[in-house]
């Protein structure tokens, strides 16, 4: 938490600032040595926070960051709809140069690196729309991979369901929400599903007693960050704080760029503009973090034919997760898939702003709200309904991954848990193993059993 100071003026409202102290401001290039390496992190297993990482880098080795900024930060991240690494990155980066612009640069470097080999590998993918055109070894492997990916996002459910499975009534909201996605498989279903999620939960476990709650919207009137009183810091070169100006410009920008594709959308037949739609309305309801996006993502493209197949939606996710940067990264694989380089960055723009423009709008609020009764409930019970969705996402990923070889895909998916829950291994190392298993398996059935196994 911030030191907060006692001031003597009775009814001053608050002010909160997590920029106007006095650590060290990085250059451009210092924030780019920073932000860079800590892509490599997410190639660890979905299950693994980087936040010790995060925090080694910015407030341990470099002080751009103190540790109570980590921790507000931190809160933040985990609670707004969004992608909480990439948020992460921008807040940080955002603090350590001290303004906005370092965000973006902070973020660019943690996410472009995956982003580039991605469109690379989204684009010659897009050339063979019947995979089995391939060669017969890439096929293959991607059928590998895919079966492999199954097991990353068992195992990411697992660990949210041990995390968030509290009681009879998440785990009815988790199975509900598995039903309805199945009948229905809209995104307009998913996202009023997870709204009613959260209102359940508020009305079935709120305590009526508990007087937090009933002081939830009560500011403290007399508590201000002491580090407004120091006039020096207040008018240091270069200073920016993160302001309730611009965190309310950011929310209105928001606004603004959805209601634009509103328009824009309505008044033309784009792919490109359907889609930003899409993933822009993907990139606001993604609370509880990247495995959310999955369902969305899955409702909105891989179930439209016009959009991208199922093969091109599970080989991407598998492929981001081997490769460094967030994972919300695959956006621009989906995108360039299905309408080229410029679609691809369309698509990735698109699912980062949000996320981007949440995080410099809802921060200087966060104070007045971090302890709100109400709020947590209302996440509680959207995460446990985003977990029915998940795990659906989970059989259509195997049923995908079986699509050639039930027994086969089976089995390396069953092996890859196993590696990634009880060896630890990372996203990398499971991916590989499970594309080499997949070829080693066929290919002894092709010349030491002089079978030839009926995949095409």
């Amino acid at each position: 938490m911030i030191e907060l100071q006692t001031l003597g003026v009775k009814n001053a409202q608050p002010k909160f600032s997590l920029l106007i102290d006095d650590s060290k401001t990085l250059t451009y290039l210092e924030l780019l040595k920073c932000a860079a390496p800590l892509a490599l992190v997410d190639v660890q297993t979905l299950s693994t926070s980087h936040y010790q990482q995060f925090k080694n880098v910015f407030v341990t080795q470099n002080k751009a960051v103190s540790e109570p900024q980590f921790e507000e930060i931190t809160s933040l991240v985990d609670f707004i709809p969004g992608a909480t690494t990439s948020q992460m990155m921008v807040a940080l980066g955002t603090i350590s140069k001290k303004n906005a612009l370092g965000g973006i640069v902070a973020l660019l470097a943690y996410t472009m690196p995956g982003a580039m080999i991605l469109t690379i590998l989204g684009y010659i993918y897009s050339k063979y729309p019947d995979p089995r055109d391939l060669n017969i070894l890439v096929f293959l492997a991607i059928q590998g991979i895919k079966s492999s990916t199954v097991s990353l996002i068992l195992q990411l459910l697992i660990s949210m369901a041990v995390k968030t499975i509290n009681n009879k009534m998440h785990m009815s909201l988790s199975i509900l929400s598995a039903i309805l996605f199945v009948t229905y498989q809209q995104p307009y279903v998913l996202i009023l599903t997870m709204m009613m999620g959260g209102i359940i939960t508020i009305m079935v476990e709120y305590d009526a007693e508990n007087t937090i709650g009933r002081r939830t919207f009560v500011k403290e009137q007399s508590a201000t960050p002491a580090i407004f009183n120091d006039p020096k810091l207040i008018n240091k070169k270069n200073s920016h704080k993160i302001s309730q100006l611009l965190g309310n410009k950011s929310l209105h920008l928001y606004s603004l760029i959805l209601l634009l594709l509103l328009y824009l959308n309505s008044q033309q037949q784009s792919l490109i503009l359907d889609l930003s739609l899409s993933f822009y309305n993907i990139g606001t309801f993604m609370i509880g973090g990247t495995p959310i996006t999955l369902p969305f993502m899955y409702a909105e493209t891989a179930l439209n034919p016009l959009y991208i197949n199922a093969d091109a939606f599970w080989l991407g996710f598998g492929l981001a997760a081997a490769l460094p940067g967030p994972y919300l990264n695959f956006a621009i694989f989906l995108g360039t898939h299905s309408m080229g380089i410029y679609g691809g960055i369309c698509c990735w723009v698109a699912i980062f702003v949000p996320s981007v423009l949440q995080i410099w709008g809802l921060l200087p609020h966060w104070s007045n709200f971090r302890k709100n009764i109400y709020l947590m409930k209302f996440k509680e019970g959207v995460i446990s309904v985003a977990i029915g969705f998940l795990a659906t996402a989970v059989y259509y990923g195997w049923v995908d991954a079986c699509k050639y070889d039930l027994s086969t895909a089976t089995v390396i998916s069953f092996l890859s848990l196993v590696y990634v829950s009880l060896l630890n291994f990372n996203s990398p190392a499971v991916l590989t193993l499970g594309a080499a298993l997949f070829i080693i398996r066929y290919l002894a059935l092709w010349y030491y059993r002089e079978l030839d196994p009926v995949i095409f």
